[in-house]
């Protein structure tokens, strides 16, 4: 029917029935379902609750957003540019440094992360929901994942134009695609 679950060491816990057998183990018995009660340990479950707690603190703080911007400069801030033979050997090459092969599009800005960062301020003018469209045109690269029958790579097409980033606390977070 069940497994049998035998615990070596004493608790009270309310709500628990505890039973000895001729071993001298116990057995942890819930009351209501008449089972034995599986004592586990450390949870991943809550550890997400855990980070998620700590990051609201964080933000209510009125701290900045460091982790979100982090991970937008490294998705999208390649200043100074790397070097590449062509825009699309800068792709694949970048796309694999930054474990981002795989991606059907990612843009690359090559401008100094001050300047990046401004558009959240003066630099930018808010569109909607904390988007913001930069006032002056960047450097970019963006790379388009192109799947064909013979290789699996990146096309690459370097513009200057201007970008639409998402903000949250006055650093960009968020970079918004545009074919």
């Amino acid at each position: 029917m069940g497994r049998r679950i035998t615990v070596r060491f004493s608790s009270t816990e309310a709500g628990t029935n505890r039973s000895d057998d001729s071993e001298g183990t116990r057995i942890w018995v819930d009351p209501v379902t008449d089972m034995a009660m599986i004592l586990g340990g450390p949870s991943p479950a809550l550890l997400l609750p855990l980070a998620l707690l700590a990051a609201c603190l964080v933000l209510a703080s009125g701290e900045p957003c460091v982790e979100p911007n982090f991970i937008f400069q490294r998705k999208h801030v390649d200043y100074p540019k790397t070097d590449a033979p062509d825009a699309n050997d800068y792709c694949n090459k970048m796309m694999l440094l930054r474990g981002l092969y795989g991606k059907a599009v990612n843009t690359f800005i090559h401008e100094p992360v001050s300047n990046i960062n401004s558009i959240c301020k003066d630099g930018g003018t808010p569109i909607i929901y904390g988007l913001y469209e930069s006032k002056d045109e960047f450097n970019t690269t963006q790379c388009i994942f192109e799947p064909d029958t013979l290789s699996i790579s990146y096309k690459g097409v370097e513009k200057k134009r201007k970008i639409i980033i998402g903000c949250w606390n006055g650093y960009p977070v968020y970079y918004l695609e545009q074919l």
